[in-house]
């Protein structure tokens, strides 16, 4: 319970940053006089950044957990400082990017470190180590509503980096040494981390995804395809610029009917993930991305009124979050005993890096088409990877294959 409150607690201050930052966007299309399309490129191509570099997990498979997670948030705090300072939209961009790339590590880690010590409850601790980020997420918007309400944008995401920098000390101070396994394949003693060596391990980690079976290759398809809707990417990214824009609903409104969302992200991974211990995973992610689906052209078509809205953006919430962890789990199980890090940095690195694309095409089609075209091409995202879970043999549960304990 001390490791996996921990590392949940870890997630949940980097999601600060990721909620937070995206109730600055509406105020910066406005300031700058930017668009959905540019505000789409620049997500998409950060996301796609930062989401490659998980790839990258192995390089820091013998590196302490708390070093590398409290390292990333200095780095997200100094990238919120200079978003903050920026001049122009170049200046934002470039600090957005920054945010992405030094962000990478506490999904790879996090989840590889939970996923060993944990293989017969996989479901639920990775349900709790998403639930932490989506606290993370629930406890910023409003904070960061009032900020921007009462001091500005700016100053609202210079209090963000101060905050990052006060939780890498926590962080660092607080998880637990990590023990690494001894069945963790380990680099020479001396060995040091070179440019060459992080090469060849990438090509080798794409290659054991190149020669892995169908069934992981269908699950990486689907998590490439339902990125479209994900809840930490696009939904994130332009749920609160639909409320305050297209709905033209207040700046605290927008902060309520978001957090309600983000209340939907913490309850709904928590019951999908201990579900799918016991009844099996395929038939709960089945279920959520066809009620998903409907849930996303609800909210795009939804009466305008606030109650409507933010029944239907707590449907969003619990759906589209829910995605996240039942994916990793079905991942776990489908590559056996594969070197953690190294594993779920490729899964990362596809289903995110990959999958940041969306952020790109998205945001064009809101500039070309409107938000009813948007909820719609999600909802049949989550329909064609809904259909693709269903050709996954078998429905594994939480199920201890090595026929050993949890540790």
């Amino acid at each position: 319970m001390k490791v996996v409150s921990v590392m949940t607690a870890a997630h949940g201050i980097q999601h600060f940053y990721v909620s937070g930052i995206a109730l600055t966007y509406p105020f910066v299309l406005k300031e700058f006089h930017s668009s959905y399309a540019y505000l789409g490129v620049l997500l998409g191509v950060s996301g796609v950044i930062g989401g490659l570099l998980q790839g990258a997990a192995g390089l820091v498979k013998n590196r302490q957990a708390r070093s590398v997670l409290a390292l990333q948030d200095v780095g997200l705090a100094l990238a919120a400082a200079l978003g903050a300072i920026s001049p122009g939209m170049t200046g934002y961009a470039s600090a957005r990017v920054l945010g992405s790339i030094v962000q990478w590590p506490q999904h790879p880690v996090g989840s590889a470190y939970l996923s060993d010590r944990f293989p017969s409850r996989r479901g639920t601790v990775l349900s709790w180590h998403t639930t932490g980020g989506s606290l993370g997420t629930l406890l910023i918007p409003l904070a960061m509503t009032y900020a921007i309400a009462s001091l500005g944008w700016r100053p609202a995401l210079a209090l963000l980096g101060l905050v990052l920098l006060i939780g890498a000390l926590l962080v660092r101070i607080a998880l637990p040494e990590q023990e690494l396994s001894s069945r963790t394949e380990r680099t020479h003693i001396g060995t040091k981390l070179s440019p060459e060596y992080g090469l060849n391990l990438l090509r080798n980690s794409w290659a054991s995804i190149q020669t892995s079976s169908s069934s992981t290759k269908k699950v990486l398809a689907a998590s490439t395809i339902a990125a479209a809707g994900r809840g930490l990417g696009v939904v994130a990214a332009f749920v609160p610029v639909y409320l305050h824009n297209a709905r033209h609903l207040s700046l605290y409104n927008t902060g309520i009917i978001y957090t309600t969302m983000l209340f939907g992200g913490v309850v709904g991974p928590l019951y999908a993930g201990w579900l799918s211990d016991r009844i099996g995973r395929k038939m709960v992610l089945f279920s959520s991305y066809i009620l998903g689906a409907a849930s996303f052209v609800g909210l795009g078509f939804s009466p305008s009124n606030i109650p409507a809205i933010a029944v239907w953006s707590l449907a969003v919430g619990v759906l589209a979050y829910a995605e996240n962890p039942l994916m990793q789990s079905m991942f776990a199980d489908t590559v056996g005993e594969a070197q953690a890090n190294t594993a779920f940095g490729v899964y990362f690195a596809i289903a995110y890096g990959v999958g940041a694309a969306w952020l790109i095409v998205l945001g064009w089609v809101i500039q070309r088409y409107g938000f009813p075209t948007f909820f719609i091409s999600i909802a049949a995202s989550f329909v064609v990877a809904g259909l693709i879970i269903l050709t996954v043999p078998g429905d594994s549960k939480g199920l201890n294959r090595a026929g050993q304990p949890d540790r």
